[in-house]
């Protein structure tokens, strides 16, 4: 009797001690991704990590999520395993929900159309179904409470993390959220020159005109002096976003894309274009809300340096690319 009993609680000591080792001992997994599917049970679940190599028990993943009352309480979704997780950590992760994101990073200075490829491109979505939302001005008003055309200007650049199967409104959703977020410090309040969704499109301007974030308030300085005096901007990017919309995109203006007749036109039409050209970083809506002082009303880029050369008379305009024509002849 006393031999039995002595092997039942040996028995039971193995048990307990397997149980600890199971629970507590990591496993190293690298980048293995999991998909539990709306439905499934905690056997299904325990059978598919079981089979991929994420714990080594079933009995014991069973015995856990029972006891701890989480049978009812594992999330569907897909789960990225990286690192090392015991089997605790594991059932953990699938709790929370903590579902496998994907990293996307939006440049500054993108069109809508540029965007939406973006995103197409690197599989989070269709092409076309991103570019019906983002152009959609019923959406667009729902969204950022302003009645305009589509949502450029408003696909913040950022780098994001979407999880797995989201849909192309709630992408879209988010960037414009991130927009306002990211924003919201700034003073849009409006003045005789620009209103909020003026300084939108005078950014974005600024954000393809610039190279050098530390150029951005002298440019701002030039556009509002131009609008303060009546003059045309003439902003190549302005032309350069008319050719896109053509299809006919490239790095020079020429002479001939100057005569496109087009509301975005700046060389043909006095003031701002009807809407932004692209998404603007903080850096150009900072410079446009806070430009410098200046009576500067012509710049040209100092060739491939991409630093601007500024004037304030059109014959100093003039004389200043003479000059450094000669510079780079020599």
């Amino acid at each position: 009797m006393k031999i039995l009993s002595f092997v039942l609680i040996l028995v039971v000591l193995i048990f307990i001690i397997q149980g600890v080792y199971l629970f507590f001992q990591p496993i190293t997994l690298r980048n293995m991704v999991i998909e539990i599917k709306e439905g499934e049970t905690a056997s299904d679940i325990a059978e598919k990590l079981y089979e991929k190599g994420v714990i080594t028990s079933k009995a014991w993943f069973h015995f856990y999520t029972t006891i701890a009352g989480y049978t009812n309480r594992l999330s569907y979704g897909k789960y990225l395993f990286h690192g090392s997780y015991s089997l605790t950590e594991a059932v953990q992760k699938i709790i929370s929900g903590e579902v496998y994101l994907r990293k996307i990073t939006i440049p500054e200075g993108l069109s809508i159309w540029r965007t939406c490829r973006r995103l197409s491109h690197f599989g989070f979505g269709d092409y076309n179904k991103f570019k019906q939302i983002a152009n959609d001005s019923t959406f667009a008003k729902k969204v950022t409470g302003f009645s305009i055309p589509n949502l450029e200007g408003f696909l913040y650049p950022e780098t994001y993390y979407f999880p797995e199967d989201v849909t192309e409104e709630y992408i879209i959703t988010t960037m414009v959220r991130r927009f306002f977020l990211s924003t919201s410090n700034l003073d849009f309040a409006p003045d005789e020159k620009l209103d909020f969704y003026d300084t939108i499109i005078l950014a974005s301007i600024i954000e393809k005109e610039a190279k050098f974030d530390d150029e951005k308030p002298l440019i701002a300085s030039v556009y509002l002096n131009r609008i303060e005096y009546g003059m045309k901007l003439q902003a190549d990017p302005t032309v350069a976003y008319i050719l896109e919309q053509l299809g006919r995109t490239r790095q020079k203006i020429y002479y001939r894309d100057l005569e496109i007749d087009s509301p975005f036109n700046t060389y043909k039409y006095s003031g701002l274009p009807p809407r932004p050209i692209c998404s603007p970083g903080l850096s150009s809506l900072e410079a446009v809300l806070n430009p410098v002082e200046s009576d500067y009303f012509f710049f040209f880029a100092d060739g491939d340096k991409g630093r601007h050369i500024f004037s304030q008379t059109y014959s100093q305009h003039l004389s200043q690319q003479r000059e450094l024509k000669r510079k780079n002849a020599g």
